[in-house]
């Protein structure tokens, strides 16, 4: 009797401790699959991750054909802005360099060079320059990006290039062009003269045949490497100086590692932009050795640029040997390495210099 009232109070408790639990039944029990693992950790399975956002940094934008960087769409389909800038003492610093996508970096006269800035968002800029006048062979090269090639007058040897329909000419010295050029104060003249970016836009916009546009069936200029991958030259030799040899200006560049940027120097000081102070700088330099003579008058100097020769490419610190090929006035001109595989820039800015080929032994690389 006592062992049967022992049992109906253990019962009565084991009732009272579910009924407090609130599970009424086993269905009420989660298994361990209901939880998320099974018996073992065999079988057990995770849930799988969540897929993340799609990375949207880039809706709305394209590569560019110039400097291989992501720019937006509709800027990608307008004309670069090519533009003579003065380079000597009394010329420097330059306005609105700092916004070129590329520098060409070419020899004139007695020794000094002279650059042309190629430049794709040229429509806000209020003041671009100093503009300085032409030589042929920049028109072989402003025409490779199909650019509009402003300038203020012109060497004798450059008339019959600019005349050509392939050159798409913003003479400052033409009267049809008053509005997009104008003269400073600060300096003396021919040093003063500059040109308005939006001014430009709508001259080309007006102007028979020119446009501000591409033109249909544009290819871009360089060769990039892809989205996250870097032409480390790695069988390149140390370039972290360079000095291309040029006797006035006396330019060199030194790399920074930090952010892979080689930063330009010239006439014994940084070489920055007048209007934000910021120093010139570039991801990729070029050297491209041509032949350079006279033409008959023994002054005016006369540039091979159709046709091959040797060069340099020079980014992230390395340096290779390459060759160029032009195969025409207006033709883009090509680099190649060692391999005879045309050359990959990395995206950024890209400074190219003509050198005289019978001058390479006054460039400094190391």
């Amino acid at each position: 009797m006592r062992k049967s009232k022992l049992l109906i109070l253990v019962c009565l408790m084991a009732f009272v401790l579910m009924a407090c639990s609130g599970v009424e039944n086993d269905d009420d029990i989660l298994s361990p699959s209901q939880i998320g693992y099974e018996d073992s950790e065999e079988d057990y399975e995770e849930k799988p991750e969540e897929e993340e956002e799609p990375d949207n940094t880039h809706d709305g934008m394209v590569r560019s054909g110039i400097t291989g960087l992501y720019i937006d769409e509709n800027l990608a389909k307008l004309r670069p802005l090519a533009i003579m800038m003065g380079n000597t003492k009394s010329a420097a610093p330059q306005s609105g360099i700092s916004e070129a996508s590329v520098v060409y970096e070419i020899p004139v006269e007695g020794g000094i060079t002279r650059l042309m800035s190629i430049i794709e968002d040229y429509k806000s800029l209020k003041k671009i320059g100093s503009c300085r006048s032409c030589r042929y062979y920049f028109c072989h090269y402003a025409c490779e990006y199909d650019a509009l090639y402003a300038h203020v007058g012109q060497s004798k040897y450059a008339k019959d290039t600019l005349a050509k329909s392939e050159v798409l000419n913003i003479n400052g010295l033409k009267g049809e062009c008053d509005s997009i050029f104008f003269r400073t104060k600060d300096r003396k003249a021919p040093h003063n003269c500059y040109a308005i970016g939006e001014e430009i836009y709508k001259y080309a916009e007006k102007k028979k045949g020119y446009g501000v546009t591409y033109p249909e069936g544009h290819a871009g200029h360089f060769l990039f490497v892809g989205d996250d991958e870097f032409n480390d030259l790695n069988d390149g030799e140390s370039a972290v100086y360079v000095e291309p040899g040029y006797s006035v200006d006396a330019p060199y560049f030194e790399y920074n590692s930090d952010d892979e940027l080689y930063y330009r120097f010239q006439y014994k000081g940084k070489h920055v932009d007048l209007e934000n102070n910021d120093q010139i700088s570039c991801t990729n330099i070029i050297m491209q050795f041509v032949s350079i003579s006279y033409f008959d008058d023994n002054e005016s100097l006369k540039i091979g640029t159709v046709g091959t020769g040797e060069g340099a490419f020079i980014t992230r610190g390395k340096k290779i040997n390459i060759t160029w090929k032009k195969d025409s006035e207006f033709a883009i001109t090509h680099y190649y390495d060692s391999e005879g595989n045309e050359i990959k820039l990395n995206p950024g800015k890209t400074w190219v210099l003509l050198i005289n080929k019978r001058n390479k032994d006054k460039i400094t690389v190391r």
